[in-house]
């Protein structure tokens, strides 16, 4: 009697489970600790420290950072054009669900082996050893990466490796070579890189979703599509590079000065009378995220509210990319207009504001001095400076400066 298709598929699943158990307990780098916004005692030490150098971008793995190129067969000097995914992410297989990208050359099989297989990025090897059948050879990598306000990370996993050239610990440059294309020890398959993108860096080395129960939306969540991933992040900020870099807390109403990678000084700030981060246009609230200086003026301010610049006027380029997306899902801007403010805000260039995400956002002084004991909450959405402080921090701050509001 055969066996029903079902039952099979669950066979099959309780196989691959048992043996992704070969790396359960191996040696993994501690994981580093990955927070939306900042904790601690120091939110901008914190947000500014790393254990190891962080992405400036993310490249494909094989080929070249593009995931094109040719390659020349290692056994027969044949060459051939190109690669190509053969197996997407989350697709669902015989296997169950498939947690990453399958890379393969686009010449015969096997005609990759032994190909070169690069880090995606700047990072820090958590895992390098052999897990036995179906994976063979694996690669772990952490990556600490910069998008908007948050420092984030996410972990590259590479399997089916010929040969291993980094170990456990090893600090990693963007595009180096720390394996080669192979296959899984049993030969069930054609040589090609299995990657995957992990933000769950808890998993094993070999843990398949798939025979633990869990479906598509969990693999989801816990994994990312290489590709997509890849193509959204080829370059991302790198706050510790920046010649002039201004941290503001909103929780603690602080804000420091960076130049050149080095603390200049810290200032007492305060900001919009909303509540929450900014939404829509009108809301008094600030927002949170990261921009660039767009603006300077300083001198007389014309109009009834003229006075409460103080006499000194920073702008930021509110809304950014990041603002847009929200404000497309929310119906509030349309496509054009995300593409346009995204497109200007990575030029570090005056953005939209004549939109229901509002604008006008900067810093400025005030109509007269403050008390650091009484309300912190003044403006209109701006980040209002002491008037002891705002003319040192004009001159000092040039266009181009980017600003991260916590």
């Amino acid at each position: 009697m055969g066996i029903n298709p079902a039952t099979r598929l669950q066979l099959i699943l309780a196989i691959v489970g048992l043996l992704s158990n070969a790396c359960a307990h191996a040696t993994v780098s501690p994981q580093i600790s990955s927070v939306s916004r900042p904790t601690g005692a120091n939110v901008f030490d914190d947000y500014l420290k790393t254990e190891f150098e962080p992405a400036d971008g993310f490249d494909f793995s094989v080929g070249d950072r593009d995931g094109k190129g040719g390659y020349q067969d290692r056994a027969t000097g044949q060459r051939y054009s190109g690669w190509y995914v053969a197996t997407h992410f989350p697709d669902i297989y015989s296997y169950g669900i498939h947690t990453g990208e399958d890379w393969t050359g686009n010449g015969p099989p096997a005609s990759d082996l032994g190909q070169e297989v690069h880090a995606v990025a700047n990072g820090r090897v958590a895992f390098a050893d052999f897990c036995g059948k179906l994976w063979g050879n694996v690669v772990m990598m952490d990556h600490v990466f910069y998008e908007n306000h948050e420092k984030k990370q996410i972990r590259s996993v590479y399997a089916h490796l010929h040969e291993i050239k980094v170990r456990t610990g090893q600090t990693v440059r963007r595009r180096e070579v720390i394996a080669t294309v192979g296959q899984d020890p049993d030969k069930l398959f054609a040589p090609h890189l299995h990657l995957e993108l992990r933000w769950d860096q808890t998993l094993d080395p070999t843990y398949w979703p798939s025979s633990n129960g869990k479906d598509v939306a969990w693999v989801k969540e816990h994994y990312t599509a290489p590709s997509a991933f890849i193509n959204n992040h080829r370059t991302v900020p790198l706050p510790q590079r920046e010649s002039n870099l201004i941290l503001i807390d909103q929780a603690t109403y602080k804000m420091r000065l960076y130049q050149s990678g080095q603390l200049v000084k810290e200032f007492d700030v305060s900001f919009g009378q909303g509540q929450g981060t900014k939404q829509v246009e009108g809301d008094k609230k600030t927002p949170v995220g990261m921009y660039f200086v767009i603006q300077k003026h300083t001198g007389v301010f014309e109009g009834p509210y003229g006075a409460y610049f103080g006499g000194y006027w920073i702008r930021i380029n509110y809304p950014n990319g990041f603002d847009a997306i929200r404000g497309r899902s929310q119906q509030l801007i349309s496509t054009e207009q995300q593409e346009n403010i995204a497109r200007q805000w990575n030029q570090r260039q005056p953005t939209l504001e004549q939109t229901k995400l509002g604008g006008g956002i900067g810093f400025h002084g005030w109509i007269k001095e403050w008390d650091n004991s009484g309300s912190r909450r003044l403006s209109w959405g701006c980040i209002v400076m002491h008037i002891y402080d705002i003319s040192e921090f004009y001159d000092r701050i040039p266009v181009g400066a980017m600003v991260v509001i916590f």
